[in-house]
């Protein structure tokens, strides 16, 4: 029989909870050894001190909303029925598991200040004491550095052997990064851990942001809607309290009806003062063209696909590429993606840049994986009589019996 060891924590649980609740302490050394057979050396330690969690604070009730924390069932663990990718999902999750039976990470730093000429240069220095909970998460940690600051004495003099001045112009902070949003959003209490990556692609194919090089930038459009909308609605405090009496009506705390009421209210106050002003709206991606089926300007729209031109108008669906359509197919010399075009002999794939240019091969059809034939011969062999029997001969067997 299949077994997901992965089992229900990731595809029924969304959440962003870092607590448990305390009945749980009591299963934390079955869960230890269900995991064994791949964490043998990290979790030795933790089932000899039969399970003993030392983050104490993890077990909360109170802090226990929806879900629990993601953590390992008790089920027996076998890496080899786990795909690359789960198996990266599952030793995040077991590693995060583990870090709670271990001791706490300590460090010191080390500051000093020097007097130099009437200037004051300093040095800072971090050593590692223990390694503790951050030996099983799986990162390299520099604890072998040797100490360079822990041998100066206060008040005491030292020859500066070199001096290396250099110059540089003053930069703007990097853009946010989508990492970057969704720690900012989780701080301000936006949204869920199931919606916020689905808040940030629906800004970027709404077109009020855009990636460049893994950062988001804002678009014309984007700093015309932040211009043109009250300052209330650029602020994250106003969704964060809506966010908060949402919840609180969830738990039977607040009063839905008066919530409505409020939203109405605010709502017409802030669509009114958005009409009353004198400030418009002047689309950024217009062109010259116009719509071969009813006349309105088009606007020029980048797509995963390239850049298509779309008609203005709301009742009109009219669009069409404007560059080639770019394939999934990679040219072989700059790796981008190369354009599909169809000509007299058929499909092919070409690379401006390179002057590549190859043809479409027919799909081949897709082998069967490990999984799906173990799924096949479960279906075909439900019996253990048959256990053993190729998915050839199961095949050949079910054919006959229908016949």
């Amino acid at each position: 029989m299949h077994r997901n060891y992965l089992c229900t924590i990731v595809n029924r649980y969304r959440t962003d909870s870092r607590y448990l609740t305390t009945d749980m302490e009591a299963t934390m050394l079955d869960r230890l050894q269900g995991i064994m057979s791949g964490y043998r050396d990290e979790a030795k330690p933790a089932v000899a001190q039969k399970g003993k969690v030392q983050a104490r604070r993890v077990f909360n009730n109170e802090k226990v909303t929806d879900h629990h924390a993601i953590i390992p069932t008790e089920e027996q663990l076998h890496l080899a029925d786990l795909s690359p990718d789960e198996r990266k999902l599952y030793d995040l999750i077991v590693r995060r598991f583990l870090a709670l039976f271990y001791p706490a990470y300590q460090y010191e730093v080390v500051h000093a200040s020097f007097e130099v000429e009437g200037e004051t240069l300093s040095a800072r220095e971090t050593n590692i004491l223990e390694i503790g909970f951050k030996k099983v998460l799986g990162k390299d940690e520099d604890d072998t550095a040797t100490q360079s600051l822990g041998h100066l004495e206060k008040g005491k003099s030292y020859n500066v052997g070199q001096v290396t001045v250099n110059k540089k112009m003053t930069e703007p902070p990097l853009r946010l990064s989508e990492s970057d949003i969704l720690s900012k959003m989780e701080k301000f209490g936006l949204g869920t851990p199931a919606t916020r990556a689905e808040i940030i692609e629906r800004l970027i194919s709404s077109e009020v942001v855009e990636r460049q090089n893994g950062r988001l930038y804002s678009t014309r459009k984007g700093k015309q809607l932040l211009d043109l909308v009250n300052d209330e609605l650029t602020s994250p405090e106003l969704t964060a309290k809506w966010e908060k009496e949402l919840e609180e009506i969830a738990r039977g705390k607040g009063d839905p009806k008066a919530f409505k009421k409020r939203i109405r209210e605010q709502t017409s106050l802030l669509v009114s003062e958005i009409k009353k002003s004198d400030k418009t709206y002047r689309a950024h991606n217009m062109t010259g063209s116009k719509c071969p089926e009813c006349g309105e300007f088009m606007k020029e729209r980048k797509t995963k696909e390239g850049r298509i031109l779309v008609c203005s108008s709301p009742e009109c669906s009219f669009r069409k590429h404007k560059d080639p359509k770019l394939s999934q197919r990679r040219c072989p010399q700059c790796h981008k993606r190369m354009e599909i075009h169809n000509g007299k002999a058929g499909a092919y794939f070409q690379c401006r840049r390179c002057n590549v240019v190859e043809k479409a091969e027919d799909k081949k059809k897709k082998d069967v994986t490990k999984r799906e034939e173990r799924k096949l011969k479960e279906k075909y062999a439900p019996s253990q009589e048959n256990f053993g029997t190729s998915l050839g001969d199961l095949l050949k067997a079910a054919l006959e019996d229908k016949e």
